[in-house]
Formats: structure tokens, sequence, C-alpha cells
């Protein structure tokens, strides 16, 4: 087989979960080190006759010929020839992957696929290096940048084609590092800069103690929080089994370091073995669901204090502070308190108390009297939540029970008003309890993979501003500390279900652990551009018909929707493209704007602890189409799920109440719902801001979200993305515009 000249160079970029290149926006005005040609780490040209480090993927054979690869007598698309990347890629690092590749003389097939399979904690991702590029009988390079934001147990990369039968070669096969991973050392360290306010703490796994990632923690960061490995289910797996290993090896990296910690978390509605909530071994009922009972709910109290006090006396006041409860108050804001497991057994929230002092009991028990003790919760910038929580808290420090701080976990965007945080903190500063920022990260509002984000630089750029804001008011507060979710944004959770938002930025660090614009916000805000100017969306709009006769709220499509405007819930905001969603029928009278959604869902599910992961649809509206960003007092984030269960029934304490009603169908459900409008806001020619979506669930998980018109992911913290409703009193005969 002779050799052939090197025609083309086919390339393509790596993304996934956990593995990215970053379009070269990232760079745009950064501080940034100078980078050379690069070093090569590996290369494989075969001219030795073997295979070398090369392996089969599959039944297939490998072969050396004229200096080339070859693989023949493949049975499936994913067989082919494959490499062991491993020891070749660090977290950080930026690296080109390239080869040359051609079908054999003779052989089917026209297009070839090189992919990266990532494996990390039993976890299995695919990340397309390049992806089914054309290619002949005639040499080809495939080429394509290459990194990962944390380590991998495994890295293996191989070369597939879809047309089974096809035989081909590789040949010239090179990894080039372009960046070294690593941490600048010449920047000033976060820890130092807020020394004098608070403690600078990041949530972290043993993933982000090895390498360049320990590095980064251990130059900016002086706390930690375990962001997964001191959970319920991490600690106590099954009953009576208790799970240290994991954990401890974070407290004693915290140790080594000089880095306090603190604990997350006793208890939560999430992230809690099965068996906690059903009765324990021996007991008559074995395995089944605990009911409500004083019996059963003693059981939940003595598992509890088991619970409780095997980390009290393994931890001692190693930890310094704990999230004695997670999230106990409720998103409907007419609620007060979330109707998680824990609160249908106690019928009420006292199980809040008692988990308070049994953790004073069992941590005094130990020694460990000066440990404090916090209640921790999400969306407290919402006044309506804050204010729940608020009460909950007062009532429980007049009773004696041992509250000592307030964690506010502080997952914002840059459209939340930094005014909200700040009354928040003001507000319980008046209660003499301690305070913490726990979970904090800020958005950028990136859409999911596959959608352009022109907006990426200005939205950089526009963070390092609202870091800047933030910071400076955060640090004229009385703050214990404050603890970024992530410690660069190559490990946040808001990359999304499988990498959905690849582009999600919202920590002070890259995902090569670069300091990013937030960064400088933070630590010197001169060296901030100016923000560059956005156009200003376009926003889609609707035009809702006045209703002749308001519908029956009673889950069918009866004659008083005939007149309805539609729209669809056809922009992906998470999870897969395929899940479920839905046309909403629209209208208005005086008193309501009205929405049915017709879901199509075949599988329904609700079994998720966290009520927007059971199949369901919600409505956003503002009120006067302020878009004044965050949540006003007339604004309503409403949720139904297709059981007609109301889990969100409004965010601010002005907004109006829900009346819905639901049906499952052949093809999914239908979910009918009646908004209340205040006076004057249901005439011709108002304006609402508003966003519909449908959540789609799958074993207790959300696989997918669509919406009408936001693509950003934020609508339940911002109203700065939705679309427009113009009620009128009849639709204009013109075509609607189409989202965009």
């Amino acid at each position: 087989m002779e050799r052939q000249p090197r025609a083309r160079r086919l390339r393509a970029l790596a993304a996934g979960a956990g593995a990215l290149v970053l379009p070269a926006a990232l760079a745009f005005g950064q501080p940034a080190t100078a980078q050379d040609e690069g070093t090569v780490v590996y290369a494989s040209d075969f001219e030795d006759g073997t295979v070398g480090d090369w392996a089969p993927r599959g039944p297939v054979t490998l072969a050396v010929e004229n200096g080339a690869l070859l693989t023949t007598g493949r049975s499936a698309d994913w067989n082919g020839p494959a490499l062991d990347l491993t020891d070749h890629i660090t977290a950080g690092g930026v690296y080109e992957i390239s080869l040359d590749v051609r079908f054999a003389d003779g052989s089917a097939g026209t297009q070839l696929s090189a992919t990266v399979q990532r494996d990390t904690g039993g976890e299995t991702a695919y990340d397309s290096l390049v992806y089914q590029a054309a290619v002949g009988t005639d040499w080809a390079t495939l080429s394509g940048e290459y990194t990962i934001a944390s380590p991998a147990d495994a890295l293996t990369f191989y070369v597939e084609s879809p047309t089974i039968d096809a035989s081909y070669l590789i040949d010239n096969f090179q990894i080039t590092e372009l960046a070294p991973p690593g941490v600048d050392p010449s920047i000033p360290s976060l820890k130092d800069v807020v020394a004098e306010d608070f403690r600078f703490g990041a949530a972290v796994d043993p993933r982000d103690l090895a390498t360049s990632n320990g590095d980064l923690l251990n130059k900016h960061f002086n706390q930690i929080t375990a962001e997964n490995h001191m959970k319920p289910d991490a600690i106590q797996p099954t009953e009576g089994t208790f799970t240290f290993d994991a954990a401890d090896e974070l407290v004693e990296h915290a140790e080594a370091n000089g880095m306090e910690v603190y604990g997350h978390t006793f208890l939560w509605h999430s992230q809690v073995p099965d068996w906690w909530f059903t009765y324990p071994a021996g007991h008559p009922n074995a395995g089944e669901p605990l009911g409500s009972s004083a019996e059963d709910q003693q059981i939940m109290l003595d598992r509890l204090e088991a619970h409780i006090g095997a980390i009290a006396a393994h931890y001692g006041d190693r930890v310094w502070a704990w999230d004695v409860v997670n999230e106990v108050i409720s998103d409907n804001a007419a609620e007060v308190y979330r109707n998680s497991r824990w609160f249908q057994i106690f019928q009420g929230p006292e199980y809040i108390s008692h988990a308070f002092r049994i953790a004073r009991e069992q941590l005094d028990a130990v020694g460990a009297t000066e440990v404090k003790l916090f209640i921790n919760d999400y969306g407290t910038d919402n006044p309506a939540k804050r204010d729940n929580l608020y009460n909950l808290v007062a009532d429980m420090r007049a009773n004696g029970v041992p509250v000592d701080g307030v964690g506010h976990q502080t997952h914002i965007s840059l459209n939340t008003p930094l005014s909200n945080i700040e009354a928040s903190i003001d507000k319980f500063a008046g209660l003499g309890v301690l305070q913490a920022v726990t979970e904090l990260d800020v958005a950028i509002g990136a859409p999911v993979e596959g959608v352009e984000f022109p907006e990426y630089e200005a939205r950089i750029v526009q963070q390092g501003h609202y870091y800047r804001d933030l910071f400076a008011m955060l640090r004229t507060k009385d703050l214990e500390s404050v603890t970024a979710w992530g410690l660069h944004d190559g490990r946040s959770w808001l990359r999304g279900f499988n990498g959905t938002r690849p582009l999600e930025s919202p920590l002070p660090f890259d995902d090569q652990l670069q300091a990013k614009w937030a960064y400088w916000g933070i630590v010197d805000p001169s060296r901030l551009p100016e923000i560059p100017e956005e156009p200003v969306p376009d926003y889609a709009r609707v035009q809702v018909p006045q209703a002749k006769t308001a519908p029956v709220i009673d889950g069918d499509k009866d004659k008083a929707w005939k007149k309805a405007a539609t729209v669809a819930t056809e922009v992906r905001v998470e999870g897969s493209a395929d899940g479920a969603t839905a046309d909403v029928s629209l209208m208005w009278d005086e008193n309501a704007i009205y929405a049915l959604f017709e879901v199509t869902d075949p599988t329904l599910d609700e079994t998720s602890a966290n009520p927007w992961e059971e199949d369901s649809v919600e409505v956003f509206l503002n009120p006067g189409n302020t878009k004044q960003g965050g949540y006003g007092d007339a604004d309503g984030q409403y949720r139904v799920n297709f059981a007609n269960v109301v889990t969100l029934g409004g965010n601010g304490p002005e907004a109006g109440a829900i009346t819905s009603a639901a049906e499952v169908t052949s093809t999914g459900y239908t979910v009918e719902i009646a908004i209340a409008l205040a006076e004057g806001q249901g005439a011709v020619g108002a304006e609402h801001g508003l966003d519909l979506q449908v959540n789609d669930a799958t074993d207790g998980v959300r696989t997918a979200a669509h919406t009408w018109y936001d693509p950003t992911g934020q609508s339940w913290s911002t109203n700065k993305n939705w679309g427009i409703a113009e009620l009128v009193r009849k639709v204009k005969t013109e075509a609607l515009p189409e989202p965009v």
C-alpha cells in the first residue's frame, strides 16, 4: 500500500461534560500568559513496524502496513483502534490532538470520527474531537483541541466509522500541549485580598485536591465545603454503616494547608438514602414507607441522632460549622415549608427544631461546644422566601432552639439585583445570627450546547463588574465566610445535565484555572474594561386575546379556548432535545390570564424529592413587563405537575393567586391554569413579561426542559429574559413573530 501525500486538514473542537474547548472569546481582553507553539507530549508514527501502545476497541484486527496502522475486521460502528491517553492529558491543560487518516483502497466508507471516552467515578462520557469528517482514500488530517476540567479515571482515544465494514489507516498521531496546566503564581491570592472581611472558600471533592486543581485551591482559598461527600447518602449509605474516607481526605487536606472546613449537611430532602424513610429491619413493616405516627417520628429522630452522633464523634471540632438543615423553605411562598418526606412524616416543621437540638447535644457530648450550627437555603434574595426563612429562624431562637447562623446559598445571575441580596443580609443581621454566603456562583446565561452565543465576550466582562459590585457590598457586611460553589468554571454544577451548557462560566477562574474578569473585579477593579454594548433583544411577543367567556378550570379544553392564541415550547434549555414539549393556549380577562398546556410526554414521573424534577409545567409572569431583573413584588413563578400538584404558586408577595386543573391524556397530559391579575393589569394594551416551560422527568431526574422563549435556564431567578404578552381584544390577522 503506497503512502500518499497529505492533502487536507479536518478540524473540530471537542466539547462535553467536564471536557471543553472554549471559543477564542474566552481570552477576550483578559490577562493571560503568552503561549508558544506547544510541546509534543506523545507521538506515534508506526515506523518501527509495531502497533505500539494501540489496542483494539472491539473484535478488530490491527496491523502495521507500510508505516501506518491498518484496522480491519470491524463488526460495529464503535470498533476501531484505541489509545490510552490517561497519562498524557492533565486537567486544566490545553492540548491539540492530531492524526492522519484515510480509508483503505477498495474499502467502503466515507466518514471517520475521532473521539475520547472519559471515565470518571463510574460514569462514562464521550467527547467528540472530530465528528464524521468526510474522508476518502487520500490522506487527510483530523485535528482538534482538547481539555478536561478535572482529573479522569481513564481517557481512551479511538477512531470509528459509521460504515461498519470499513477498513482504514491512521498515522502520525500526536498530542501537543498548547497551554500547560498551572496556576499563575504572580497574582494576589483571593483569600488574602478579603482576609480582613471573611474566609474565602470553595466547594470541592477529592478530584480537586490533585495536581493543578489542588494548587489553585491552596493558593486562593482558606476554607472548603465538601460538595457531596458529607451529605447523608455519602456518610451513611446503609443504616449503621458510615463511610468517611472521601470526607476525611478533604478534611486532612484542609488541615495540612491551613484551611477551615464548613460542613454540609446533616439533614436534607435530597441525597438521602431510601432506607431513612422506611421501617427498619425487624419491624413488622420492614422496608415499607414510614407513616406519620409518633412511633414513626421517633424512628426518624433516632436515626438522626445516630447519624449526627457518629459525625460528631468522628470530626469533633475539626469542622467549625455545619449546615444542620438545608433547603427546608418552600419555593411556594404560600406553603412556607418544603413538602418533603421529613415534613410529611412529622406533619409539620417540628423536625427542624429537633435537628438543631440533637446537633447541639451530640457535638457538646464530644466537647465540640464551639462548633456553629447553620440553617442554609437558596433564593434568600427573593423577598417572600426571605421572610419565611426569617420568621422560622426568629421563632426557633425565641423558643431556645440553638440556631447560630444563616447560610445564603446565593446561586444568582447577572440580573439578580444586589439590593435584594443586601436586604436579606441586613434583615437577618437584626436577629444577631452569624451569616455566610455558602454556595456562590453568578450565571452568565449561556445557552445549551450547539446554540451560538455571540454575547459571551460581553457577558464575561459584565460578570467582572458584577463581582466587583457584589464583593464591594459583601465586604461591608459582617460575614463569617463566602464560599464559591466550585473551584473553577469547569467544575461548576451549572454546566448542567451531561454538559448541557458548556459555556456557562459562573466562577472567578476559568477551565484552565486562570483568573477571569470576575477575579479582577474582586482584586483590582481598575483593570476592568468597559462592558461592550449588547443589542436590546428582540423579545418574542405574543398577542393574547380577551376571552369572551372565562374557561372553566377543569383540565378540559372547552369552547372558551377556540379563539385563544397558541405558542409552543420549542427552546431547549436543558437535557435532551427530544424531551417533552407543549402547545400552550393563552387568553385573558379583567380578572386573570389563562394558560392551557397540552403536553406531549408518553412517560410521566413524579418520584423526585425536587418538584422541578417532576413532569410539570411552569408559567413565569411579570406584570407590567418591567424586566428589572430578579423578581419584583408582583412577579410570579407557577409550577403544576401532571397530577395537579402546585409546587410553586407565586414568588413576590403581591403575585396573583393560581387556580389549576390537570388531566392525563393518551399522549401526555394537559394543565389548565388561571393566574389572578390585580386591578388594571387585565386591560387591552397592557403588556406583561411572560414565559412558559415544560419539565420532563424520568426516574426521579429532570432529563429535559423546554421554554417558549427564554434560552438561559435562569427564568427561576430573573424576569430579564422572558418574552412579552400583549393583551389585545382579538389577535391581528398577520402572523405572529416566532421566538428567536
